[in-house]
């Protein structure tokens, strides 16, 4: 399949094939690649609206909270496809957000490395 080139917003969840004003990042995919970034944005948006109902109860910490280690971790597979299919200058800003212990830890599959 052919890939086209796409510029994404994280923070404002969004795919487009034009710059535009939003924080971007450049990535090339095709649509299968597309299909899958576009579920990755929606479960993010998802585990985002859950964290946020959890942020307004002021006696529960979020540090045992089900939802923000959800959101922690679909977020770092959000990362990791962004990484996957963006381009270089892409690789070099999230390698420099050092979010993804993976890129920097080889054998983060091995037993006894988190």
């Amino acid at each position: 399949m052919e890939r086209s080139r796409y510029y994404m917003s994280v923070s404002a969840r969004t795919i487009e094939t034009a710059p535009s004003i939003a924080e971007q990042l450049t990535i090339y995919a095709n649509e299968e690649e597309l299909l899958a970034l576009e579920k990755l944005l929606e479960q993010e948006d998802k585990d985002d609206q859950l964290t946020h109902v959890r942020a307004a109860i002021p006696y529960k910490s979020a540090e045992r909270d089900p939802a923000t280690d959800r959101f922690s971790e679909h977020l770092e597979m959000l990362y990791a496809y962004i990484y996957k299919i963006g381009t270089p200058e892409t690789k070099a800003h999230i390698e420099s957000m050092d979010i993804l212990p993976k890129l920097e830890n080889q054998n983060h599959y091995l037993p006894g490395y988190k």
